[in-house]
């Protein structure tokens, strides 16, 4: 990810929850696994050292590679950086850096985000090597020796979903008999719907900001299945503890009240590439 693309991530996610913080004159300094995105008091933004000229307190935002975006204050900084970064590797994006290695010292094997990679640049590699003449493959298809562990990463996601139902059941009024809800995520924009039932009455729960990076982070991982990350999670629970868990990758359209612009499914589809995309989102995004 470039600095461009992280300012316009920041700005975006700004805009869809309103906050009061510019979008325009945004500068970003690199920090090891992302980019500290941030409004410069500075005359020359573009400075490399405009952020040591930020005032205590004033909001500056956490980019991973991932597309995750965290807000945190401009005080002690580097230790927000080194904890975003040791999150950013927990869950996958890169591996903490090693020391130097003497010649000869065997390597680990590639990961399979490395290996997909290196066969994708054979595969363009091969097709540009045949020319402006008639090609002598008609075409060329990369066949997976090994698929990705869908049944342990389904149960790490799954694992990431017991605490997030137990923030959200203490929300709670008193009494409550169920509750459903309904999360629309992408990585610059989301909608939470968090809603709460008792006998014929039901009201309406704000999801705080705790809840949603809790969400952002277990559908990180379940983007790392074969199916991809999920556009929409819906959850039901009872009082009891019965949990009934839904993954909506897109394959009907969106319901209208948890329906995104589609910039942010332009966005989301950069960060997470995936082999394919319902017809009816191709449309809604312009692609």
């Amino acid at each position: 990810m470039e600095a461009a693309q992280a300012i316009s991530l920041v700005a975006q996610w700004i805009r869809s929850r309103g906050l009061d913080h510019p979008t325009e004159g945004l500068s970003a300094d690199r920090f090891e696994m992302g980019w500290t995105v941030f409004a410069a008091d500075t005359d020359d933004p573009s400075h490399p050292l405009a952020f040591l000229d930020l005032p205590a307190g004033r909001p500056v935002f956490l980019v991973g590679q991932s597309g995750r975006i965290e807000q945190v204050p401009s005080d002690r900084l580097r230790e927000h950086e080194m904890r975003f970064a040791a999150e950013e590797r927990a869950q996958g994006q890169a591996p903490p850096p090693q020391p130097p290695q003497e010649p000869g010292t065997p390597q680990p094997p590639p990961t399979p985000a490395q290996e997909q990679a290196f066969m994708e640049e054979f595969r363009q590699a091969f097709l540009d090597a045949q020319g402006d003449g008639p090609p002598a493959v008609q075409s060329f298809e990369i066949v997976d020796t090994a698929a990705p562990n869908d049944d342990a990463l389904a149960a790490e996601a799954s694992r990431l979903l017991e605490p997030i139902v137990q923030q959200l059941a203490l929300l709670g009024p008193g009494g409550w008999e169920w509750f459903a809800a309904e999360f629309s995520f992408t990585v610059s924009a989301e909608i939470a719907m968090l809603r709460f039932f008792a006998g014929n009455q039901h009201r309406d729960v704000f999801v705080p900001e705790e809840i949603t990076a809790m969400l952002r982070r277990q559908r990180h991982v379940a983007a790392q299945m074969s199916a991809g990350p999920w556009w929409r999670l819906v959850l039901s629970v009872l009082n009891s503890g019965q949990l009934s868990v839904t993954y909506d990758y897109g394959d009907e359209p969106f319901p209208q009240h948890q329906l995104l612009p589609p910039e942010h499914y332009r966005n989301d589809l950069q960060i997470y590439r995936r082999r394919q995309v319902p017809d009816w989102l191709t449309r809604y995004v312009g692609q």
